[in-house]
């Protein structure tokens, strides 16, 4: 109940500060059964036994609560709704185990039949992170496929959002900033280019309030910002960089 809260929450913060989410789903309620999937949402391989359980309830593999989704069989896939005139597709993901590459691939399709494949993380980075990929306005739906080898490494999914509007680090070039990590204790590392940079930070809870405000110079190197007064939540990060805007979802969890 809490989770279900706090996503509509961020919801009603997303569409007023950054954009209008038109499909979402954290996993909550999913216990590896079929009749615990919302409607419209079709995931090939569900389980609860011990061995093949296809759900993370360790903190570390989920997003802003648990649970989350396990892929842990080869061709596994997880198909969203039908939406329209999103821009842009954001989820949680991470690796776990010790062996890579095990290729996991993302998909739009246009028309429900021909799917094609906008990217494959090989191999999935072992720490948990969000993820943002732009979408085509005409596509409906998006598909995450995972191909497994025989030596136990699986990938965490959760919190899958599309939306429409400018969503993270979309108005700075790729690469200028650098933000992370995503989930924190309390530390959150901001790194860019050599260019020397005037950064301005506003935190913002859930509630929309301000919490704390950050302003500094930036050159080549690394920044640390101790958020560790802040109690556990979802913030969004309003960042302005020498004139340029970001708007960046965190999740300060202990």
């Amino acid at each position: 109940m809490i989770k279900r809260l706090l996503t509509i929450a961020f919801a009603v913060i997303t569409t007023n500060v950054f954009s209008q989410v038109l499909v979402s789903y954290d996993f909550t309620g999913y216990d590896g059964l079929v009749i615990s999937i919302p409607s419209g949402w079709h995931i090939t391989n569900n389980d609860t036994s011990a061995i093949g359980k296809t759900f993370y309830t360790t903190g570390s593999s989920c997003a802003t609560s648990c649970p989350s989704y396990k892929f842990n069989i080869t061709g596994a896939t997880i198909i969203s709704p039908t939406f329209s005139n999103a821009t842009h597709l954001k989820f949680f993901m991470k690796g776990n185990g010790s062996t890579q590459p095990n290729p996991f691939k993302i998909y739009t399709t246009a028309d429900g039949t021909n799917w094609n494949n906008i990217q494959t993380y090989n191999p999935v980075p072992l720490s948990g992170t969000f993820y943002t990929l732009s979408l085509n306005t005409t596509d409906i739906q998006v598909k995450f496929e995972y191909t497994k080898d025989s030596l136990g490494f699986n990938v965490a999914l959760d919190d899958i959002t599309m939306s429409n509007g400018p969503v993270g680090l979309n108005n700075i070039e790729q690469g200028a900033l650098n933000i992370y990590p995503t989930v924190t204790t309390g530390s959150l590392n901001i790194e860019s280019s050599s260019e020397r940079k005037a950064i301005e930070i506003a935190v913002i809870n859930m509630i929309g309030k301000e919490v704390k405000r950050f302003n500094f110079i930036q050159s080549n190197g690394k920044t640390i910002l101790n958020l560790s007064e802040l109690p556990d939540g979802v913030y969004v990060l309003k960042i302005n960089m020498n004139g340029q805007a970001v708007n960046k979802r965190i999740v300060i969890r202990r």
